[in-house]
């Protein structure tokens, strides 16, 4: 599945923001990498107000029908979002406390659909995400594992209730976005595996922008942070040496171009002309097509007014849409 392929079916929705303790820093990143791969096959609100409750829905998602063939290359989370489904991913492992309450939630909100629709509507299923084994949740509320699928635990079926255990799941790509709602060691291993692919690679486009935005949440201060907090603060700190690293390669790549075309027209006038090749390269293959010529001439005048390395900030943290939407917007700095 080719990154260009998805990015024309994805839907820009409003992100969910992080407040400042490490926990909703990573609840939030986990919650918006969901949405935004649910987008690609359906449409999935977050934030959904169930009036009986004054209570909020992590995410929302039904599914569109003519995107069964793509949601079928989602691997486990293609299968969960196959019907309409309430998804709550908990960074935290739930309790039986968190547990009833996402299905109050349940309960209320097919109340609140049955009342829009003014008839009977099927009972929505519900999905809660958790990034540790929730021991007495699974054996107090009597869920199963499910055959043929490591880290899916479902209850009976009147409830129409699932548990993913993220720490459980196999290590392999299809349920890679899945991982990156983990904790620790499986949120770190997720986070390596995702950079580690190609460039071109729908999850980096899903998952990076959102992933760098987490450099700039802040920490929970030292008195108040807890040893899990300081593992993902670590965490943390390899994504910004990574990106760092990342930024310096691109950079070199760019003025090994200059130098190619300086050797051609002139080292001084060459260096830049190569330079602004090589980020229109890039910024293509984050776009997934080609540039015009009104993108290239607003690239080159933004090389000369921000800078190199605006500029690699900007192709590395906004996702495909938003860096279409910066290219066309005049005041973009």
């Amino acid at each position: 599945m080719r990154h260009a392929q998805i990015g024309l079916l994805a839907r820009s929705t409003t992100p969910i923001l992080a407040t400042a303790p490490m926990r909703s820093r990573f609840d939030a990143f986990g919650k918006n990498v969901l949405r935004e791969t649910l987008g690609l096959v359906g449409g999935a609100d977050t934030q959904v107000e169930v009036v009986a409750t004054s209570q909020t829905m992590d995410i929302w998602y039904v599914p569109d029908p003519a995107r069964a063939a793509l949601r079928a290359k989602l691997g486990l989370l293609g299968e969960l979002a196959a019907e309409p489904c309430q998804f709550e991913p908990f960074h935290d492992t739930p309790g039986p406390d968190e547990l009833r309450g996402c299905v109050r939630k349940q309960l209320h909100w097919h109340h609140e659909l049955e009342r829009r629709n003014g008839s009977p509507v099927p009972f929505p299923r519900l999905c809660v995400l958790s990034s540790g084994r929730p021991a007495t949740v699974l054996d107090a509320f009597g869920f199963d594992p499910v055959p043929e699928r490591p880290g899916l635990y479902r209850a009976a079926p009147g409830w129409r209730l699932d548990v993913v255990v993220i720490a459980e799941l196999p290590r392999t790509r299809d349920t890679l976005l899945l991982r990156l709602l983990g904790a620790r060691a499986v949120l770190r291993n997720a986070i390596r595996e995702l950079i580690d692919l190609p460039d071109d690679a729908w999850e980096r486009g899903i998952a990076l922008p959102w992933l760098l935005r987490l450099r700039f949440e802040v920490p929970a201060e030292p008195s108040a942070r807890t040893t899990e907090d300081a593992e993902e603060e670590e965490i943390v700190t390899e994504v910004q040496q990574w990106f760092e690293q990342l930024k310096q390669s691109l950079r070199d790549e760019a003025r090994k171009e200059g130098l190619k075309e300086g050797l051609k027209e002139g080292l001084k006038e060459g260096l830049k002309e190569g330079q602004i090749q090589a980020l229109a390269t890039q910024f293509e293959k984050k776009l997934g097509r080609a540039l015009s010529e009104t993108e290239r001439s607003v690239l080159a005048e933004r090389f000369d007014r921000l800078g190199l390395s605006r500029l690699d900030d900007v192709r590395l943290e906004l996702a495909a849409d938003a860096l279409a939407a910066w290219l066309a917007d005049p005041a973009a700095r």
